[in-house]
């Protein structure tokens, strides 16, 4: 994808975005269940077309995304770790061996928990124990190191 696609793909993002809020007023206004039912299959369409649109442009942009993350470096003490628990929309953190990995989107971490441990504390002695190969940390983003 050169350049071109993709000044291409954002046209394309911010027309289907406005074909949306073009079709939810119209789903708002119709009184004809046939006529709403139409509108909403049309808006489920432009809305997986968004869904695509803007995966392909988060793929193309993936491995930016990833070194501008990686570069990022903070230092958290244990106390300021332990508000990025998963809760109020913030990020799930933990650390291991003095890093620390955003757990947030990791399957196995589904709701800032996993098997019972929970998100933005050290868990080095619990992961040492169970796991103990530091590279099953190997995919998650590093966001920083424990002070």
């Amino acid at each position: 994808m050169d350049s071109f696609d993709i000044a291409q793909k954002f046209d394309e993002l911010e027309k289907t975005q406005l074909e949306i809020i073009h079709l939810k007023n119209a789903i708002a206004s119709a009184f004809c269940p046939y006529k709403r039912q139409y509108l909403e299959v049309h808006l489920f369409r432009q809305i997986n077309h968004t869904i695509k649109i803007t995966d392909e442009l988060y793929r193309y942009f993936q491995e930016d995304i990833i070194k501008t993350k990686s570069r990022q470096t903070t230092e958290f003490t244990i106390s300021e770790l332990s508000n990025f628990n998963g809760t109020g929309g913030k990020p799930a953190y933990v650390a291991v061996n003095g890093v620390v990995y955003d757990v947030s989107n990791e399957a196995t971490w589904g709701g800032a928990s996993h098997f019972g441990l929970i998100a933005g504390k050290d868990l080095s002695a619990e992961f040492n124990k169970c796991h103990g190969m530091i590279s099953i940390l190997s995919n998650l983003p590093k966001v920083g190191t424990i002070k």
